[in-house]
């Protein structure tokens, strides 16, 4: 991969409806527990994957942006879980 390719590799992470569809069961679950709409966690994961600490309003009244990824990740596990054990 050239370094304008890696580049723009990077920038394309970056982008909100890139991480929409690339992380959509994320999003779903972020929507769920914190109560945000798609561009919310998009730009959640977008500041998550960048380093920072807090992002938008809704995503900081929940506790920050590691708050948010870490609850929404236990609560896929769990639905995962549930939908294993009911089958």
């Amino acid at each position: 991969m050239t370094t304008d390719n890696a580049r723009r590799a990077f920038l394309r992470s970056y982008h909100l409806p890139a991480i929409l569809q690339h992380y959509p069961r994320l999003v779903r679950a972020m929507q769920g527990i914190a109560m945000l709409n798609g561009m919310e966690a998009a730009g959640c994961i977008r500041d998550l994957k960048a380093g920072r600490r807090w992002s938008g309003e809704a995503v900081n009244r929940y506790g920050g942006t590691h708050k948010v990824a870490a609850d929404a990740w236990k609560y896929r596990k769990a639905i995962s879980l549930q939908a294993a054990t009911a089958a």
